[in-house]
């Protein structure tokens, strides 16, 4: 079930409102502030490359937004190269299918990269001492359709952490575990000292109008509990690196990523050195908040511009 259902509209008409009313403070120092845009052909001549989250920026998880297909062909046309970037724990192969049987087709984009796809070849290739250190046997925590990440690997999924050596959390918002239940079996893992692969370090989302908890949700639960949690996805640099790699190595000062959550997409684009936009009409609305927003040059994590919807 959601944790709750809820309208952005006056949020965001709060938010412009205040705009009106509001004048950043004069500053002694040349620091850039977020620019509004009304749309990204406004911007697009200065880059050739765009990273593009998928959920809250294409559709949200039920259908497209209104403008997503006109919008990627008009990039398309304009000669950028496209790369999509997601915190989806399905393969990219899953995340495509979906997103064509929304409406979506594979042709205006040139790559995608998800957390899921990450999570699966680090599962593979071991390329550090936590995951070498996982072994085979896992507490899978996800749903089948997630479970395609194991899809070529020898791993043994377990029911629970008894007979575990590490845990794959891939918990999709819309089927979340029974939480005493759930939070039994995390003191028996924590007991083992078993790692914890966390393969979608979103904390909520958004699904239509409805908000669920993520695996992030429950891998923090593990964390704080004293639990070891790696993740997969943004805002951490790996995946940008390889966003980064797809794209030809351009010089960053060409890239520009899209996204609607300040603490992946906006946080990841500021680790890797690239400009971002904000999309305000997302799906993880809730942690934008008029407030946030008034004073987003003094936020931690700040995009380079804002705008209220994915339109060209």
């Amino acid at each position: 079930m959601p944790i709750r259902q809820t309208r952005y509209a006056r949020r965001i008409r709060t938010f412009f409102l205040r705009q009106t009313l509001y004048t950043p403070p004069r500053r002694e120092r040349d620091i850039r502030v977020s620019k509004y845009i009304e749309n990204i052909q406004q911007i697009a001549s200065q880059y050739d490359h765009f990273i593009l989250d998928i959920f809250g920026v294409l559709h949200d998880g039920l259908r497209p937004f209104p403008h997503t297909v006109d919008t990627l062909k008009s990039l398309k046309n304009a000669g950028k190269q496209i790369c999509l970037l997601s915190n989806s724990p399905r393969l990219a192969k899953g995340a495509a299918d979906q997103m064509e049987a929304m409406g979506i087709p594979r042709n205006l984009y040139d790559h995608i990269v998800t957390s899921g796809e990450a999570t699966h070849y680090a599962l593979k290739e071991r390329p550090d001492s936590f995951h070498q250190g996982c072994g085979d046997q896992c507490w899978f925590i996800g749903n089948h359709i997630v479970a395609e990440v194991f899809d070529g690997l020898d791993i043994q999924l377990q029911d629970s952490p008894e007979y575990a050596s590490f845990i794959l959390n891939s918990i999709p918002g819309t089927a979340p575990p029974a939480r005493e239940s759930f939070i039994r079996n995390l003191e028996l893992a924590l007991k083992k000292n078993l790692p914890m692969i966390c393969s979608n370090p979103d904390l909520v989302v958004h699904i239509g109008d409805d908000l669920y908890e993520c695996a992030g949700s429950f891998a923090k639960i593990y964390e704080d509990m004293g639990g070891r949690v790696l993740y997969h996805g943004k805002p951490h640099t790996p995946v940008y690196r390889r966003c980064h790699d797809l794209l030809g190595n351009p010089d960053k000062s060409r890239i520009c990523a899209i996204g609607d959550s300040l603490h992946t997409d906006i946080a990841g684009a500021n680790g890797f050195g690239i400009d971002s936009i904000l999309n305000l009409a997302g799906i993880h609305r809730e942690e934008i908040t008029p407030e946030v927003l008034t004073h987003i040059d003094d936020h931690p994590h700040k995009p380079t511009y804002l705008i209220n919807r994915f339109a060209w």
